[in-house]
C-alpha cells in the first residue's frame, strides 16, 4: 500500500479526526465531504462538542481541538516511517 492509500485509510478510520481537520480549514464540515453515513457524523459531531474540541463559540477549534489533530497527524507519521 502506498503512503497516500495508508493515510486515506487511517483518515476514514477516524471521522472525528477528519471533522475537526475540516472545521480547521473551512469551518463548517458537512458529512458528505468525509464519506461517512449522517448519523454518525452527528454522532461525532457531538463527541467532538462533549470532548471540549471546539472553542466556546463553537465556531473554532480549542487547543484540545488541536492537539487531538497534531496527535493524530504524528501517529500517521510515525506509522509512515
Amino acid at each position: 500500500m502506498t503512503a497516500e492509500g495508508l493515510l486515506s485509510e487511517l483518515i476514514s478510520k477516524d471521522p472525528v479526526y477528519h471533522i475537526l481537520k475540516l472545521l480547521q480549514e473551512q469551518g463548517e464540515p458537512h458529512f458528505r465531504q468525509i464519506g461517512i453515513d449522517e448519523r454518525d457524523f452527528i454522532v461525532a459531531l457531538q463527541h467532538i462538542q462533549n470532548a471540549g474540541y471546539t472553542d466556546s463559540s463553537g465556531s473554532g477549534l480549542s487547543q484540545a481541538g488541536l492537539d487531538y489533530i497534531d496527535g493524530y497527524e504524528k501517529r500517521i507519521k510515525a506509522n509512515r516511517d
